[in-house]
């Protein structure tokens, strides 16, 4: 007997208005707290939210930009990450406009991508949970036009944490 395809529908809606209750009273609450700890010296800040369905149909939400809970003049990059089990690799793409490619520092573990940058007043700070393992040695970055784009190679998981070990 198949599911209904309406309830998965209805699950989706509903989880849908949970999240963006939730961004809500996050917003207001960032925005209270930030009047209050300004003083009135408050000045514009830049933020917002990338809404996707993944494959399997849930709903992803990222949010982007500055925070103004933290007040550290640091924002988080908008990101996204291509797997492709064809070719064995995984891309990651993060926008940063108004820096420059030396401003980058990038710093790679097999889950887990930390990029920093500044230039000025624009400052990004991202720590990025990768979906796959990856060669940290293997990563090819490249930055234009506002865009870091970094290609790696997926680890192999045929040998995962196993080791011959010789017995003498």
């Amino acid at each position: 007997m198949s599911e209904d395809p309406r309830r998965n529908l209805r699950d989706t809606l509903d989880e849908l208005d949970r999240y963006f209750e939730e961004l809500e009273r996050d917003i207001q609450n960032a925005v209270r707290k930030g009047l209050a700890e300004t003083r009135g010296t408050y000045g514009p800040f830049m933020a917002g939210f990338s809404f996707k369905l993944g494959p399997e149909g849930r709903p992803s939400i990222q949010f982007f930009g500055d925070n103004p809970a933290h007040g550290d003049g640091y924002r988080s990059p908008l990101t996204e990450q291509v797997v492709d089990e064809k070719t064995g690799t995984l891309r990651l793409v993060l926008d940063m406009p108004g820096v420059e490619k030396d401003d980058i520092d990038l710093s790679v573990a097999e889950d887990t991508a930390v990029v920093k940058a500044e230039r000025g007043e624009r400052k990004y700070r991202a720590e990025v949970g990768l979906k796959a393992e990856v060669v940290p040695d293997s990563g090819k970055a490249e930055y234009r036009n506002g865009v870091l784009e970094i290609l790696f190679s997926l680890r192999d998981k045929t040998n995962k944490g196993y080791r011959r070990v010789s017995i003498v």
